[in-house]
């Protein structure tokens, strides 16, 4: 499990910016450039979820969906559980309302929902240890990214072409994250298949 810390001096290797005294970006920078590509990569490979705790209104069509915190979207939802196999309930999301369609109604029992939650990487990770080198690389593109753009103000002290470097540095290095990107999600292990979608994780 690689954690932010173990993630920061990763990316600054790959920088090659790992002398205290000297260094390009701030700690801040390289953490924001790293939650950047983490939200990217969630996007593409995100944290599947199954959550039977929240309850359904006796009589109502509507599921409150705050406590999925940090959620992408709802695949599936099934109701009632008390026998399987759980029949699956068409549905539509707005903000954190889970609406059901065909006319179906709660009866105030749990129903199982599978969704897709944003990825953590802190003092512990959520991302596969396999993939921690996808999140290197796209945390290198968005810092650099971020170079190109202040260094146009600076050219008179990097040098005329300065931005230019970094531009192509930066443009190199997001060909390569999203390339990494389609691979992960293309040979991923992980497949939640309902009726109408396919997610990949």
């Amino acid at each position: 499990m690689t954690t932010l810390t173990e993630m920061r001096a990763d990316v600054r290797r790959d920088l090659k910016d790992e002398v205290a005294a000297g260094y390009r970006w701030s700690d801040d920078e390289i953490d924001r450039a790293i939650e950047k590509a983490v939200l990217v990569y969630s996007s593409y490979c995100p944290l599947m979820q199954l959550d039977a705790t929240i309850h359904t209104v006796d009589q109502g069509n509507t599921v409150s969906l705050a406590t999925l915190t940090e959620r992408i979207d709802v695949v599936k939802v099934e109701h009632p559980i008390d026998n399987q196999p759980y029949p699956s309930r068409r549905f539509k999301v707005w903000g954190d309302l889970l609406t059901f369609q065909d006319g179906y109604t709660g009866d105030g029992g749990v129903c199982n929902i599978y969704w897709l939650k944003k990825h953590t990487l802190g003092a512990f990770s959520t991302i596969p240890a396999a993939h921690d080198h996808i999140i290197a690389v796209g945390a290198v593109a968005f810092a650099v990214s971020s170079q190109a753009q202040y260094q146009v103000n600076l050219a008179n002290t990097g040098g005329r072409t300065v931005n230019k470097d970094y531009g192509a540095w930066a443009r190199a290095a997001f060909e390569a994250f999203y390339r990494l990107l389609q691979n992960a999600r293309s040979y991923s292990p992980g497949k939640l298949v309902t009726g109408e979608l396919t997610v990949e994780a």
